[in-house]
């Protein structure tokens, strides 16, 4: 029985993924990339329309800043000064990244994530109908220890 119990808990252990690399990757500042969103979304063969809509999304988002913190809180903040405080955490498996900047947390899929771009996939069941590219423009702030 006891056999049995490490090999459940050893599995389990196996089982988890640490996300500490991408928690750590994803803290500081990130802004829309329009060069990087367009070409991705011209992969779609877009309609006219389309490509209309996503120029509008882009000039309206691009500016607009996504500030990360180790704690788990973040920040948003727009050319004219709004901000909207929230929080984020990234899934055990690191696919998933949740965003509560209201009153509801939103999963966001990850598609990719580096020291220098966040992919988030489209999802066409809420307001996200393009996929999502952002460009880190400042890290974190060192550590007090480092």
């Amino acid at each position: 029985m006891k056999k049995i119990a490490f090999v459940a808990l050893i599995a389990l252990l196996a089982a988890c993924s640490n996300n500490d690399e991408e928690k750590k990757m994803l803290l500081g500042k990130w802004q829309y990339n329009p060069a990087r969103m367009s070409e991705e979304f011209q992969k779609t063969k877009p309609s006219p329309q389309e490509q209309v809509a996503l120029e509008r999304f882009v000039m309206m988002y691009q500016n607009d800043a996504f500030i990360f913190e180790e704690d788990g809180s973040m920040l948003v903040t727009t050319p004219n000064g709004a901000t909207l405080n929230g929080s984020w955490e990234i899934s055990p498996d690191a696919k998933t990244l949740f965003m509560n900047l209201g009153s509801q947390e939103i999963p966001n899929t990850i598609t990719k994530l580096t020291n220098e771009e966040l992919v988030l996939a489209a999802d066409t069941t809420r307001r996200s109908k393009y996929t999502r590219i952002l460009k880190k423009v400042e890290g974190p702030a060192p550590a007090a220890n480092e």
